[in-house]
């Protein structure tokens, strides 16, 4: 997961975590979590509403969501 460029798109966006968080239904501690890999995955529903907020292209989402050579299946 590259959490850096999720951080860059939020912010480029003129947003925070938190209003990330709160658009997504979950606590931002929660979301932080799972940005650092200590929670749950993301689900498939956050990562489209992640892609759909920001618009994020389908190599943006496999840059931050998936390792190099990881298959999304």
């Amino acid at each position: 997961m590259d959490v850096n460029f999720l951080i860059y798109k939020i912010r480029n966006a003129g947003e925070t975590v938190d209003k990330l968080a709160e658009a997504l239904g979950i606590h931002p501690m929660t979301l932080r979590d799972k940005m650092r890999g200590r929670r749950a995955q993301f689900k498939q529903s956050e990562i489209q509403a992640i892609a759909d907020r920001y618009e994020l292209t389908a190599d943006e989402v496999s840059k931050i969501f998936f390792k190099p050579g990881e298959k999304n299946e």
